[in-house]
């Protein structure tokens, strides 16, 4: 691909998964800008692992993540997704939500995958914004906060916000973001290469 086609500046994706995450849904989020930095030759996306805590996070699964910084540290990235599992309804965190908050406030673009969405929403930054959340989840969520406006679709890209219903329902949103920055022939590539051929 040419280069002049691609924005050599690397986009910064952070990426908060919480305890009890889905695997599916964290790789459906982070491998799409990783083989976008393999086909172009580029570093077009640095993706960052950002915890609650220094260590590992579980997943729901065998598998595990490791931080790169923490929610008390300085971070400045381009896109967040906060990707989650379990009961997004039952969850309580100030300090995650009062950090997202400020995320946002910074200007940072705000996603969540899965579960994910349902944290954004209860942290307040879902209002008068369209979205969708794992469908397992959308009836409770539409319960405890009628306000939101939930589709039931893939994802919802409504300005700056970015919500999609998890597992590989992620890909799909990662590629719409990788062919608004790079091209739809380019984001095309990056699908042949999960041998996502629609």
């Amino acid at each position: 691909m040419e280069k002049s086609r691609l924005e050599l500046t690397p986009k910064k994706i952070g990426i908060l998964p919480l305890k009890g995450f889905a695997l599916m849904a964290y790789a459906s989020t982070a491998e799409p800008f990783r083989a976008a930095n393999v086909l172009s030759g580029n570093p077009l996306y640095e993706v960052i692992n950002i915890g609650l805590h220094n260590g590992p996070i579980a997943s729901s699964g065998a598998g595990s993540v490791s931080p790169q910084a923490t929610i008390k540290d300085k971070i400045k990235v381009d896109y967040l997704f906060v990707v989650a599992g379990g009961n997004p309804v039952t969850y309580e965190n100030k300090a995650v939500f009062a950090w997202l908050g400020r995320m946002s406030r910074f200007g940072t673009r705000l996603g969540g995958v899965s579960a994910g969405p349902a944290i954004l929403a209860k942290a307040g930054l879902m209002d008068g914004r369209r979205m969708t959340v794992h469908w397992d989840h959308a009836e409770a969520l539409s319960e405890i906060l009628p306000h939101l406006m939930v589709e039931r679709t893939l994802y919802v890209i409504d300005r700056d916000r970015f919500t999609c219903a998890g597992g590989t329902a992620a890909l799909d949103l990662m590629l719409g973001l990788i062919s608004n920055h790079h091209g739809p022939q380019f984001a095309s590539l990056v699908s042949d290469w999960f041998l996502r051929t629609e």
